[in-house]
């Protein structure tokens, strides 16, 4: 394992350094958007518009990197995301800010699918579990961190969003200076479409966007939530590293078991116990502080390991030629389903009050339970039998169809 991801190190870097600011982003722009009284249904659009900007650079971004390849566009949309993010100083706009928003999530659908398609091309499915779990860790410490950036300035003076650009920025470093290269296709890569990641497993393109509409309901309407129940923005960042800090714990423990077992059914698992959880805490009125971030642990363990899950499950079932077009679909599931997830939400906790955010999350995973158990009626899952070594990761080629940028 450990020769399969050293050469993807200053890969996994990069990309921790986005996620670092992007997870800053997210919470201090819902704090902010409190602080201008934008409204939760306001807040929920703003926070949409990143996941809707996500969809559409989904079809866009494997044609950039067809054209110029993993390391250029990495490059290129990292210098956008970290733009963008000083314009929500220059607007303060509601309107605006989801326009921006919509920017944001067209680059970081790129930055995406660079890394979890470089990733893909580099082992076989015997070993996708850990590797993607380990993407995921990096992922979750990286956005983590990020929460505790918030304490370093007020959210309402322009400190935190220029932090946001500088951190973007960093992340161009380590990706522009290595020495190993990222993959190329020898043949034509087919383009995304979700037609074909229907057909590759339609309990994966349902279950991707439904675990993208929980995680971006949590990250983008749980500060909200935090706020109206009277908590301080310490306490406020400190929940959403709890919720990240718990996906961290477990990802890499529920990646080995995915590599053992049948992912959709574990899937299947983890969302039941995710929506077991939502429902015991609605009876709850005010949690107090300590129970408030236990929830918040155990919640992030159960619905973000589940993300690289299904990329895991669906990439098993995927040909070399479609490993772009594999990465494009679910980037684009999960962009809708974050776009739809935290504006239901937002009506919810309008109408509702706090209790609207576990009642939505609770639904989100009911239906994955609910898509997952038809699909397991419909159609066998023979991929433990399946998965097969492959070599690591070398100076000189890729596992697959895959060879070396030139």
């Amino acid at each position: 394992m450990r020769a399969t991801v050293m050469p993807l190190v200053t890969l996994l870097l990069g990309f921790s350094l986005l996620q670092m600011s992007n997870g800053l982003q997210g919470t201090l722009l819902a704090i902010r958007a409190g602080l201008e009284g934008f409204g939760g249904v306001t807040t929920g659009l703003i926070m949409s518009g990143f996941f809707a900007g996500l969809s559409v650079g989904s079809f866009v971004a494997p044609r950039l990197i067809s054209g110029v390849g993993h390391i250029r566009t990495f490059a290129a949309l990292a210098s956008v995301a970290s733009a963008a993010a000083l314009m929500h100083l220059a607007f303060i706009d509601p309107w605006v800010w989801i326009a921006v928003r919509c920017l944001t999530g067209f680059a970081f659908a790129g930055l995406i699918i660079v890394t979890e398609s470089w990733l893909n091309a580099s082992v076989s499915s015997a070993q996708r579990g850990k590797l993607l779990a380990v993407y995921g860790m990096v992922g979750m410490a990286s956005g983590a961190a990020g929460q505790f950036l918030l304490n370093l300035g007020d959210p309402a003076e322009f400190i935190l969003f220029v932090l946001v650009s500088i951190v973007m920025s960093l992340s161009l470093v380590p990706i522009s200076l290595t020495r190993v290269e990222g993959p190329r296709a020898e043949g034509a890569q087919e383009p995304p479409s979700l037609r074909r990641l229907w057909g590759l497993s339609p309990y994966g393109a349902v279950a991707a966007g439904l675990v993208g509409a929980s995680i971006g309901t949590f990250y983008g309407l749980a500060p909200l939530f935090a706020q109206e129940m009277g908590y301080t923005q310490s306490r406020i960042a400190l929940l959403i590293a709890a919720f990240t800090i718990g996906g961290l714990v477990l990802q890499f423990p529920l990646g080995w078991m995915s590599d053992r077992m049948s992912r959709r059914g574990l899937g299947v698992g983890l969302a039941a116990a995710g929506s077991a959880l939502m429902l015991l805490t609605l009876p709850i009125p005010a949690p107090t502080g300590t129970m408030l971030l236990v929830l918040g642990f155990a919640i992030g363990g159960l619905v973000l390991p589940a993300q690289s899950i299904v990329i895991a499950h669906v990439n098993d079932r995927a040909p070399g030629s479609a490993v772009i077009a594999v990465s494009g679909g679910l980037v684009l599931m999960q962009g809708i389903g974050a776009a739809i997830g935290p504006l239901l939400a937002g009506v919810l906790l309008d109408t509702l009050g706090p209790r609207g955010l576990p009642l939505a999350l609770g639904a989100f995973q009911l239906a994955i339970v609910a898509w997952g158990l038809l699909r397991m009626t419909l159609r066998s899952d023979p991929e433990t039998q399946e998965r097969h070594a492959a070599p690591p990761l070398t100076p000189n080629f890729v596992e697959g169809e895959l060879s070396r940028e030139e």
